[in-house]
């Protein structure tokens, strides 16, 4: 990535008309240049800093225009306008390295295959109780493009990023004071290729740390070891199962408890943690590893710690409809994410799932269904192939979308029943995004009579 010039008498060009792109085409705009917008769908939309769209596949000469193009993270490197841009000498940056080079904020980050949204949200909100880092915000993959936060947030102390693999894959320079990673399991596989690419990809939030960085990762995962030499900074570590020496972990009395240089301190019980389950105790670990490497002291992030309430979309209770307890978990769009959502349920569940399955194995959850639920509804484009995986669980039906698979949840259920949503698949067969999608079952569950 370069340093941005003046955009005055420029044109940047933008690929990928989404969230991000949308953000990126607002920043280039503030920074003067005349923006144009790409995108291979020709149903996409002109937001409204792009000056001139262009669907479908482009011209040389409209690549010839552009003295950079931008990226979101839908558009793969190896994506025919970005093929284009290198034949051309274009230079390509991914969005979150465009935000990156136009903030002299610090920069924390986080990635990993689950856990990330919570982490992020988590680790800005315990910051922002300190007066060091008050105004300290969450970007990147959580919903609010990084790029739109630095317009929106100039005095901003520190951004806590969540980076996916796909917005990770790109950058060049974009640097994180202190970077997680949280754990590694199968999931966008189709873009990736293999598990080995895909780990690659996530270990580039190391890439460019030095020794005054802190590289922080989750001692529990066995298949984060190999990363730990592509650390640049000083190496944390958390684990729910062990002591370390340097980092986060559980004590034999349950204290989350924090590690520096052999001084161990208690931070807080892990019965005090406002979030139930095994995957966000690890993950309150990372926020502490986090907010130590910004310099909090563990009694002012144990005091900040339980004030957290969990993110929307994910084992989010809507309460009671008709007797019936009903969880959005809609943020569960793989196996893994949906194998913690259903560790954390302390009885049977009504499950929903569905959606545009992935590339992945789900014959493995059918034990644990069998444990945890009584009813399996199934919805969308990927409902019949995952029939098929967990035949002989559990009852299942498969429906069209849904509404339908709350109507058949409401036929089946009695009263005290707990029915979650917890699709373990991609919403892009019938929403825009995760967020639409869990939405639209609030929606949906609101209005039950």
């Amino acid at each position: 990535m370069i340093s941005i010039p003046s955009g005055k008498g420029m044109t940047a060009g933008v690929a990928g008309m989404g969230r991000s792109g949308a953000a990126a085409s607002r920043l280039l705009a503030s920074l003067g240049y005349s923006v144009v917008g790409f995108d291979s769908s020709m149903e996409a939309a002109k937001p409204e800093h792009v000056s001139r769209l262009i669907t479908g596949v482009p011209s040389a000469g409209d690549i010839n225009q552009l003295s950079m193009m931008v990226l979101s993270p839908g558009v793969p490197p190896d994506s025919e306008i970005c093929r284009m841009c290198r034949d051309k000498g274009v230079p390509l940056a991914a969005e979150v390295e465009l935000a990156w080079a136009a903030t002299s904020a610090d920069i924390l980050a986080v990635t990993g295959s689950n856990g990330k949204t919570t982490t992020v949200i988590w680790a800005s909100q315990v910051l922002g109780s300190d007066s060091r880092f008050h105004g300290a915000k969450a970007a990147g993959n959580v919903g609010y493009a990084f790029s739109d936060a630095v317009l929106d947030n100039p005095d901003c102390p520190v951004f806590v990023l969540e980076l996916s693999s796909y917005q990770l894959e790109m950058i060049q320079d974009l640097k994180a004071s202190a970077a997680v990673f949280l754990n590694l399991t199968p999931d966008h596989l189709a873009r990736h290729g293999t598990m080995e690419a895909y780990g690659d990809a996530k270990a580039r939030i190391f890439m460019n740390q030095n020794k005054d960085d802190t590289s922080i990762l989750n001692l529990d995962d066995p298949g984060l070891e190999r990363f730990k030499k592509d650390a640049g900074g000083k190496v944390m570590l958390f684990s729910a199962e062990k002591p370390v020496e340097h980092g986060a972990w559980v004590d034999s009395e349950g204290y989350l408890t924090l590690s520096i240089s052999s001084r161990s301190t208690r931070v807080i019980h892990k019965d005090r943690l406002p979030l139930p389950g095994r995957h966000n105790l690890s993950n309150a670990l990372a926020v502490v590893c986090l907010c130590a490497a910004c310099g909090m002291n563990p009694e002012g992030i144990g005091e900040a710690l339980p004030r957290f309430r969990g993110v929307a979309h994910r084992l989010e209770n809507l309460g009671e409809h008709r007797g019936v307890q009903w969880i959005n978990d809609s943020k569960s769009t793989n196996v893994d994410s949906l194998k913690v959502a259903l560790e954390s349920m302390s009885r049977k569940v009504i499950l929903l799932a569905g959606g545009q399955e992935k590339e992945s194995d789900y014959s493995v959850l059918s034990s644990l269904l069998r444990e945890k639920t009584c009813r399996i509804i199934l919805f969308g484009s990927g409902g019949e192939a995952l029939q098929k995986q967990w035949m002989n669980t559990v009852p299942e039906v498969v429906v069209n979308n849904l509404e339908e698979a709350v109507e058949k949840a409401l036929e089946v259920a009695a009263a005290g029943d707990i029915v979650l949503l917890s699709p373990g698949c991609a919403s892009f067969d019938q929403y825009r995004n995760f967020e639409e999608r869990g939405e639209d079952f609030r929606e949906i569950v609101g209005g039950i009579q």
